[in-house]
């Protein structure tokens, strides 16, 4: 016999009976649960006693949760069997044992929280979790061997949408950080928690068809508490797999600060495949509350969806790096903005660069399907930096609006870029730009289509004007200027069988303020009676270009609007001289006439205005051969110059 064996007897003389029935050997335990079942049931054991870490030096966050890093779960498995004596315990057992043996492993019967313990004598202070250390009522500390996956069920859980999970999903939270929380699906109803802190190093799994759900007490008043809080973190990785975060929206009727996720200070955060819906404030938050750093950096949202939120699907304050990939922002109605996605800092310090969204959907909020209002930034702030790119919207009050640049000192700069999005059955116009001054940052529209707006047929609201694409300004938000916005390759849509479209591209003046720094290239309506352009006198220094150019024909005498910009206009169709007059002279305003029917045109300038001619300036000019064509030019001193002419104008 040898000197294992001669051991093994000697415990078993030793032992008091109790133990003797609940002892089982590592051969009985492997027999009795299978390998595999060892594994699933422990979590994995850990391959030392000085227990591994999730992250290596070279691996990512996303390295931990796809398993790029290969565990070598072989090595788990020898080390269970160089156990000599497996106990078979419950928790409360064990934490009864005040005479443990280290030579012994404990194997943890509970449903859910099964797994092996081992004493460890050296430890007096580590504190009871319920889920990776067990405290003996004489202070020993008993440890679960495992490697890099800890299960929210160790600690506790009930999941049965009564009992408040809180502590033990915080004490998992913590336990698990360097290493993956995998959080399985609910017995029955949800997981019922308050809130919840995510510390760094943190990857969190949820198992397909997971519902977890807020308590109806979480605090409106400051400081307030979110369903899940990533303050101050980094490293942070959450994969839903489809699971569905929420709170009972009946019970959160005011305030607007309860979110499912605030992400506040931190840096590298990935949330990917889950739902934030139902809350009393947003799905979403990205800011700088109550942390120590204020903005975040290299955040990713990939394949969310908020629903049904109070204030918004998503808030952005502070950000530098975020990546927003086919995300669905939908129905949030409580209180205001109401929008799927609000871009609005709280000051002038805050942070919006490098922000893009990319091929996301905002459908049927009250609010604006994507708002981005800065009026809380100056010329002090960095500049801002936001690309929407293939995007959606449907069935809000506006699909897309850029609001509230200041002027002058007042006036953020940097650019925001709409591209090859779509706006559809907007209550008004599919994309507004209101009181962005043209001092302030860049708006580029390239190739967006607004399709079917003006659902409520306002066709002169103030704000929307019938209009696929609509620059003006509020009230509550006057500006000296307004402008400094490119439209290219856009298009206004209408394909219903009564149309309600009144203007494709509109520049309202709404109060005093000018109308500049607006260009539009290649744009182009479709359907109904809408016009293309509709400029407002006080616009001054816009330019359109269409090619081929487009033609506007005057059969007989009339106004040269400013809406004409752009177009060749001509005497098509008229039997006989025609006299055509100017609006005022405006910087940068350009216009083309052509004599197409063999007829006098002529072309006079607005009362006390003038022509500038080789010979001097004139009243007005004309000429009656037809293929006669001339250009005129706007200037900045109200007088009209002549940049190119064919043929004798006189």
């Amino acid at each position: 016999m040898n000197n294992e064996s001669n051991n093994r007897l000697t415990m078993e003389e030793t032992m008091p009976e109790t133990e003797k029935e609940s002892m089982i050997s590592r051969r009985k335990l492997l027999a009795s649960i299978g390998l595999v079942g060892v594994a699933a049931a422990s979590g994995g054991i850990l391959k030392s006693a000085g227990f591994g870490t999730a992250f290596a030096k070279e691996d990512s966050v996303t390295d931990a949760v796809y398993g790029t890093g290969k565990p070598e779960h072989w090595k788990d498995l020898l080390y269970l069997n160089d156990l000599h004596f497996v106990l078979a315990v419950t928790i409360e057992e064990l934490r009864a044992k005040t005479d443990p043996d280290p030579l012994f492993a404990y194997y943890v019967t509970n449903e859910g929280q099964e797994g092996v313990f081992r004493y460890d004598p050296n430890d007096t202070a580590t504190m009871d979790n319920t889920g990776t250390v067990l405290v003996s009522v004489n202070g020993k500390r008993f440890k679960r061997m495992y490697g890099d996956t800890v299960y929210a069920s160790w600690f506790g859980t009930k999941a049965d949408g009564v009992t408040v999970d809180t502590e033990p999903l915080q004490s998992a939270l913590y336990a698990a950080a360097g290493r993956k929380l995998l959080i399985p699906q609910q017995k029955s109803g949800y997981y019922l928690t308050g809130q919840l802190l995510v510390p760094s190093q943190s990857v969190i799994v949820f198992e397909p068809g997971t519902v977890v759900q807020a308590v109806d007490s979480l605090s409106r008043s400051a400081p307030y508490e979110r369903l899940i809080r990533i303050r101050d973190a980094k490293e942070v990785y959450v994969r839903g797999n489809g699971a569905t975060l929420r709170m009972n929206k009946a019970a959160y009727t005011s305030g607007e600060q309860a979110h499912i996720f605030d992400i506040s200070g931190s840096e590298n955060v990935v949330i990917e495949d889950i739902n934030a819906n139902d809350s009393g404030g947003d799905g979403f938050y990205i800011g700088a509350y109550l942390s120590t750093t204020p903005y975040n950096r290299n955040i990713t949202l990939r394949n969310c969806r908020a629903d049904n939120n109070r204030r918004q699907g998503l808030s952005v304050i502070s950000v530098d790096g975020l990546q927003v990939e086919n995300c669905r922002f939908s129905n949030t109605k409580g209180t205001a903005p109401q929008s799927g996605v609000d871009i609005e800092p709280n000051g002038q310090l805050d942070l919006l660069k490098h922000i893009r969204f990319v091929n996301c959907t905002a459908d049927g909020n009250v609010g604006r399907g994507f708002l981005v209002s800065v009026h809380r930034q100056t010329d002090a702030s960095e500049r801002i930096d936001i690309v929407f790119q293939g995007c959606r919207t449907k069935g809000n009050s506006y699909g897309y609006s850029m609001n509230y640049g200041g002027d002058g000192s007042n006036a953020v700069q940097g650019d925001i870029k709409l591209i090859d999005c779509t706006a559809e059955s907007e209550q008004y116009a599919g994309f507004s730009d209101l009181s962005f001054s043209a001092d302030s940052a860049k708006r580029s529209y390239i190739r967006c289509k607004a399709v079917n707006c003006n659902t409520v047929n306002q066709p002169d609201d103030p704000y929307g004007f019938g209009s696929s694409f609509i620059l003006t300004t509020v009230p509550a938000q006057p500006r000296n200027a307004i402008g400094n916005a490119v439209y290219i390759d856009c298009e206004g849509i209408d394909t219903r069988k009564a149309p309600l479209m009144k203007r494709g591209f509109a520049a309202k003046q709404n109060k005093a303020e000018t109308i500049r720094g607006v260009r539009y290239v290649n744009c182009s309506v479709k359907g109904g009676g809408q016009s293309l352009y509709s400029i407002d006198p006080a616009t001054e220094d816009i330019h359109a270009e269409n090619h081929p150019q487009l033609v506007q024909a005057f059969p007989s005498s009339g106004a040269v609007s400013p809406s004409h910009i752009g177009c060749k206009i001509t005497n098509t169709g008229a039997a006989g001289d025609i006299r055509l007059v100017l609006p005022a002279a405006k910087s940068a305003i350009a216009y083309t006439f052509f004599v197409e029917a063999p007829y006098g045109l002529t072309v006079a300038a607005a009362a006390g205005g003038t022509i500038l001619t080789p010979s001097g300036p004139k009243a007005e000019i004309s000429a009656s051969a037809a293929g006669s064509s001339i250009s005129l030019l706007g200037r900045k001193d109200g007088r009209w110059e002549i940049t190119q002419a064919v043929g004798e104008w006189g």
